[in-house]
C-alpha cells in the first residue's frame, strides 16, 4: 500500500477567475517555522508554470531561507486544473502560450497547427493574465495570508520570462522584484525589443529589481536565447533607467530546461539581496 506524498507546509487551492474564465491550482509554499501569530506581514513571490516548477521552487525557497538568508516570504505558484472535468494534461501547452504571451505570432501558430489545445484561446492573452494576478489573486491571496502590498515578486522561465518582462514594461511598480530567465524574447519576431523601445521613449522609468538568466548551451537558431539576453541587459543597462537594478547571468553548460533550478536559486537570491 502506498500514499500520496505531499509538500510539507504547504496548501492547494482553486481561483476562478473572471478576466479569464478559467479555474487556477493555486499552490501556496509557507515560510519555514511559519505562524499566523508571529510571522508579520510576507513578501510573496508568484512563481509561474507551477505545474511542472513548483516542487522545485518551494524546495529551493526552503534551503535559501535556511542557510543563504532569503526572508520569510510566500511561495505562490500559479497553475492550470489539469485533472478536473473541463481540462487535460495535454492542454497545459496551450494553456500556458495563451496566458504567458503578449500577443499572437503567426510563425509560432503555424508551426503548432494541429497540436493546439482544444477548447483553448489564442496566444496573446497576457494582459489579460496580467490583470488576473493583480486584481483577482493577489486580493484572494491577501484575503488568506497576511501580505506585505509593497514587496511582490514574479517568476518565470521560457514563456514565464517573456511574461516578466512583459509586466516589467506594461505595469511598472506592480511588482518590486522579477526573475526572468531564459526568456523567449523570440516571441513574435522579437516584439519585447520594440516593446522596450517604445517605453524608453516615453520616458518612463523601471522601479524594480531584475535578475535575467540564461543557459549556456541555449544558443541554437533561431532563437538564439544567449544572444537576446545579452542584447536586451546591455540595451536596459545603456537606457540608465535610475530605478532599475538589473543582474545579468549565463550559466555556462546549463540547457533550456537544466537551467532551471540554477536559475530559481541565484535569481531568489539576487533579487532579495
Amino acid at each position: 500500500m502506498s500514499n500520496p506524498v505531499t509538500l510539507l507546509a504547504s496548501r492547494r487551492h482553486t481561483l476562478r477567475s473572471e478576466a479569464i474564465g478559467e479555474t487556477f491550482q493555486i499552490d501556496v509554499a509557507l515560510p519555514n517555522a511559519w505562524t499566523a501569530s508571529s510571522a508579520g506581514p510576507l513578501p510573496v513571490i508568484y512563481v509561474m508554470d507551477a505545474n511542472t516548477v513548483f516542487g522545485i521552487a518551494a524546495q529551493a525557497f526552503r534551503f535559501l531561507q535556511n542557510a543563504d538568508g532569503l526572508p520569510p516570504a510566500l511561495l505562490v505558484g500559479v497553475g492550470y486544473e489539469l485533472e478536473g472535468p473541463s481540462r487535460r494534461r495535454s492542454d497545459y501547452g496551450g494553456l500556458r502560450t495563451r496566458d504567458l504571451t503578449p500577443t499572437f505570432d503567426a510563425d509560432f501558430h503555424e508551426q503548432v497547427a494541429g497540436r493546439a489545445a482544444s477548447g483553448v484561446g489564442p496566444a496573446g492573452g497576457a494582459d489579460r493574465f496580467l490583470d488576473f494576478l493583480v486584481e483577482e489573486l493577489r486580493p484572494f491571496i491577501a484575503g488568506l495570508y497576511e501580505i506585505d502590498p509593497h514587496d511582490q515578486t514574479l517568476v518565470g522561465s521560457s514563456l514565464g520570462g517573456l511574461f516578466c518582462l512583459h509586466a516589467l514594461f506594461t505595469r511598472p511598480g506592480a511588482f518590486q522584484r522579477y526573475v526572468a530567465n531564459s526568456p523567449s524574447l523570440w516571441w513574435d519576431e522579437r516584439r519585447t525589443f520594440a516593446q522596450e523601445a517604445a517605453f524608453a521613449a516615453a520616458g518612463r522609468d523601471l522601479p524594480g529589481r531584475l535578475f535575467l538568466s540564461v543557459g549556456g548551451e541555449e544558443t541554437a537558431e533561431p532563437w538564439a536565447m544567449v544572444r537576446d539576453l545579452e542584447r536586451l541587459a546591455d540595451t536596459l543597462v545603456g537606457r540608465g533607467y535610475p530605478g532599475l537594478s538589473l543582474t545579468r547571468h549565463v550559466f555556462e553548460g546549463e540547457t533550456h530546461t537544466s537551467v532551471i533550478p540554477a536559475a530559481l536559486s541565484r535569481g531568489l537570491r539576487t533579487v532579495f539581496a
